[in-house]
């Protein structure tokens, strides 16, 4: 009941997110072998999760501010709110980061909650990689 309850508010708190015009959100779809935070992270968290999404100053969903100037301290080595005794990123851990399986298309390891960004499509496989790369090299704030 408590699980239905969170994604219910989840979903709500997401509603006014009209979706992204291209599954790219209008970003270049590569990967970066050696992404950086702020050059190739950041756009995709701003474009897909924060700006008129979930994780804005605004709706915060599961307690997370994603701007420019919060998401790498609200991201790397900080508990899941959704998800206790996981943490969002683990610097050189990307299978075991729960923002990887959050976005991942893998419904058994996210033990039945919805694929992220709720609201829109998923991130194509090229922005995984490339988050998958960053928090492999270390999770960086560069």
């Amino acid at each position: 009941m408590r699980r239905a309850f969170l994604l219910a508010a989840l979903v709500a708190g997401c509603a006014d997110f009209e979706g992204v015009v291209t599954p790219t959100g209008g970003l270049p779809d590569v990967v970066v072998e050696a992404a950086q935070f702020h050059r190739d992270i950041l756009p995709i968290i701003e474009r897909r999760c924060s700006i008129g999404g979930c994780h804005s100053e605004t709706s915060h969903q599961a307690g997370l501010y994603l701007t420019r100037d919060s998401a790498w301290a609200a991201l790397v080595d900080r508990p899941s709110q959704v998800r206790p005794g996981e943490v969002l990123v683990r610097p050189g851990d990307a299978a075991n980061s729960w923002m990887v399986i959050a976005i991942r298309d893998d419904a058994a390891r996210r033990l039945g909650l919805a694929r992220m960004p709720l609201g829109s499509g998923p991130l194509t496989p090229n922005q995984i990689q490339t988050i998958v790369n960053w928090i492999n090299r270390g999770a960086p704030n560069d």
